[in-house]
């Protein structure tokens, strides 16, 4: 891959490293300049300040075009916009193999992973200064890989639940600083899952942090990052036991009183995993999430084909509707990303609410509807009052209950790069304004980039 030397290929001594900001970040100090992975590894300072520009690399897809490609190719935003630059291939369902947002894709993700295998190969050959912080340095590195692997399989491959064998992309596991190894056959699903898997064992979520209501606690890979991951990849495979331990496993964290406290205070009970911004490291137009929400005339509710157009998600007295959604015109409008002045709203990428609609899900699919209502409940009272409710939770059983927890989901984490998961992992069909889009409609998965099929030669084998 010859493209991959200059687009992912990047070697992670020469990134500028812009991932956080806190008491304890590299934010402000100089970027490492010099390419030998002695200097670079010179320190544990240094080898962490290099782990964080792994971070740094992830969040440069998932936090912003990443982020806005998941919410606009589901069902319950729709695109005002007819912009390219704005997602709108994306949301037409019409990505081609040299659509710009597919190249982006597809090159982002895989400099994060590159980054990441090599990486792990220069901490190979420093234990010694990375010390009694190896398999932590280690297992959040493969937590960013993981993640990053997860993001490709959801775009570029069928959903497992119709075909486990189905291809998905290339494996790379080691660092590539030549062609050499640009020819590599797709993995299928069931290969790319194995792998993460393997990424997010048992023995590496044991050396991560535990996490916890701080700066550090939300924006680093932690213990409880590492379940959310797990127990998603689980709900893929249709394991539903082990979907469930994975997000019981999970505790320190509590649902927030009021919903809309989780994206007015960034430090919070309920934020698992996020990415921060600061006004050094933000994104800016067409790539931050307020740019397309918040002023009303890039991305939309939909009142027609979304939840909103069921009134019991759509109730005046759900705060998530009261103090979540506005109108602009004729328009409903997200307001999770308001910070049209600066763009410093933190992504979230996994909070408890899902957790727990999460084990709503899993519980429900194991035949323990007690524990599914339990769960539902849970996530549907903190922002509904029972009064207030056209729902009763208790009585809910059988497919009303699946819709419940479905729709909560769609109520609940609209916005927050969701909802084409879903649609996606259940095999299930996108109903949108613009077309109804089956797992056999061209644009219902990506083809891999020109980018690539002209360089790997195997590729399409």
């Amino acid at each position: 891959m010859k493209h991959n030397t200059m687009l992912y290929k990047l070697s992670i001594f020469s990134i500028a490293i812009l991932a956080f900001t806190s008491c304890d970040s590299i934010i402000d100090k100089d970027p490492v300049l010099q390419t030998t992975d002695t200097n670079v590894f010179s320190s544990r300072d240094k080898i962490e300040s290099n782990l964080l520009g792994i971070y740094s690399d992830v969040k440069n897809f998932l936090a912003y075009k990443g982020y806005a490609y998941s919410d606009i190719r589901g069902d319950d935003v729709y695109s005002l916009s007819n912009n390219v630059y704005n997602c709108y291939s994306v949301y037409e369902m019409a990505i081609g193999e040299s659509t710009e947002d597919n190249t982006n894709a597809w090159s982002t993700l895989y400099r994060a992973i590159n980054e990441t295998n090599t990486f792990l190969a220069n901490l190979d050959k420093h234990k010694d200064i990375a010390g009694a912080s190896y398999d932590q340095y280690v297992a959040e590195a493969k937590f960013l890989r993981a993640l990053s692997y997860y993001e490709l399989n959801s775009f570029y491959s069928d959903p497992y639940s119709i075909n486990n064998a189905a291809k998905s992309v290339p494996l790379r596991l080691q660092n590539e600083g030549s062609t050499a190894n640009d020819n590599l056959k797709r993995s299928t699903n069931a290969e790319v899952f194995s792998q993460i898997l393997n990424d997010i064992s048992d023995s590496n979520i044991s050396n991560l942090n535990s996490g916890g209501n701080n700066y550090n606690g939300e924006t680093r890979a932690t213990k409880a990052a590492a379940h959310v991951l797990k127990q998603r990849v689980y709900m893929e495979l249709g394991d539903w036991v082990n979907a469930i331990k994975e997000g019981e496993a999970i505790s320190g964290y509590t649902l927030m009183p009021n919903v809309s406290d989780i994206f007015h205070n960034n430090i919070n009970t309920e934020t698992i995993f996020a990415f921060p911004m600061a006004d050094t490291n933000k994104g800016a137009n067409q790539t931050a999430m307020a740019s397309y929400y918040a002023s009303g005339n890039v991305f939309v509710l939909d009142d027609k084909y979304g939840f909103l157009a069921d009134k019991a998600y759509s109730l005046p007295k759900d705060r998530r509707v009261s103090d979540l959604i506005g109108k602009i015109g004729t328009n409903y409008i997200l307001k999770k990303y308001y910070d049209l002045s600066n763009y410093l709203d933190w992504i979230q990428i996994f909070r408890y609410a899902e957790v727990e609609l999460n084990l709503a899900e899993s519980y429900y699919n194991n035949k323990q509807e007690d524990k599914a209502r339990q769960y539902l409940k849970n996530v549907r009272r903190r922002s509904v009052a029972t009064n207030d409710d056209i729902i009763d939770v208790d009585t809910l059983s059988g497919t009303n209950l699946l819709k419940a927890i479905y729709y909560e989901r769609r109520a609940e984490l609209v916005g927050e790069a969701v909802r084409s998961i879903d649609i996606h992992r259940r095999g299930e069909t996108y109903y949108k304004r613009n077309g109804t889009f089956t797992p056999t409609t061209n644009g219902y998965t990506w083809p891999i980039p020109s980018s690539e099929t002209v360089i790997n030669k195997l590729i399409n084998d």
